[in-house]
């Protein structure tokens, strides 16, 4: 029967879908991996409509068939359901309150996109008061490879970071913390030489920028293996193409909705979008 969310559970948004399902796989795999219970939610759009018991047990059923599909991959796993009136996106935002983890289908906005998944990946990445979790795209990810972060100098990349790390820790993986830095070459409309000494110099500062960034954190998790990398480049282009090789890409965002840094306007979407493994996107703060 649904029941209540338990504290600090992996949340998963399910629809029926297919791509609800590789979202519900990835939430059983989160939970055995921390430890923790796993809630299923599924959110109908129904608030503004006529009662009808009818669709309600229906969109019952769909929620009960994933419970029933999580219990038979891991029948030892604390699992809870529930059913709501309301749209997808605020009631996932509401169970992100209490929640540990939200996994979400991927992120399109496509004709395709179903009610919970979709554009609603975003909203709820955008407004979460936990790390939001977003499958890949191509609905096939692999459990092999490094945790892969983006860091920048920014307060919100400090979260990333700490769940990067406790991640690869969790995984007994190596971890690639990726810094992407851009300038322009000099030319007719830029000033400056564009010499080889200050392009050398540029990219020493970027380094010693990650360098910083990734202080203390090493001694805190000695058994994690780092790999600082510092590339002159578009983030969400940079991040795409090192994710094909990662299990997991973590990145991280503002603390009050929208974007900023590694997540600034489109570079967001294009995380979520075309990331080629599981996806994460770490709150700098727990919002009020």
């Amino acid at each position: 029967m649904s029941a209540r969310q338990p504290q600090n559970a992996v949340v998963v948004g399910v629809d029926g879908g297919v791509a609800a399902n590789q979202a519900l796989d990835a939430a059983v795999a989160e939970a055995e991996r921390s430890g923790r219970p796993l809630h299923i939610l599924h959110a109908t759009r129904m608030g503004t409509l006529p009662w009808n018991p009818e669709r309600i047990g229906a969109h019952e059923q769909i929620a009960l068939g994933c419970y029933e599909r999580a219990k038979r991959a891991n029948p030892a796993l604390s699992i809870t359901y529930d059913t709501q009136i309301e749209g997808p996106a605020a009631a996932l935002v509401t169970a992100s309150h209490t929640a540990s983890l939200i996994v979400l289908g991927p992120a399109s906005y496509g004709r395709a996109a179903s009610t919970v998944l979709g554009a609603t990946s975003h909203q709820v990445a955008a407004h979460s008061r936990c790390p939001v979790m977003v499958t890949p795209q191509s609905g096939r990810w692999s459990s092999r490879g490094p945790v892969v972060v983006g860091v920048d100098a920014a307060e919100h990349s400090v979260q990333a970071i700490a769940y990067a790390f406790a991640a690869a820790s969790t995984r007994h993986t190596d971890l690639v913390a990726v810094h992407t830095w851009w300038r322009d070459e000099a030319g007719p409309f830029l000033p400056g030489s564009g010499s080889e000494e200050e392009w050398t110099q540029v990219a020493q500062n970027q380094k010693l920028i990650l360098a910083e960034m990734l202080a203390g954190w090493q001694d805190k998790y000695p058994e994690v293996r780092v790999t600082p990398t510092s590339v002159r480049g578009q983030a969400a282009v940079v991040l795409e193409q090192v994710s094909a090789d990662g299990q997991l890409l973590v990145v991280g965002s503002r603390g009050r909705g929208g974007f900023t840094g590694l997540l600034l306007g489109s570079v967001s979407s294009r995380v979520l979008h075309r990331a080629r493994c599981l996806a994460v996107v770490v709150p700098s703060t727990k919002r009020h």
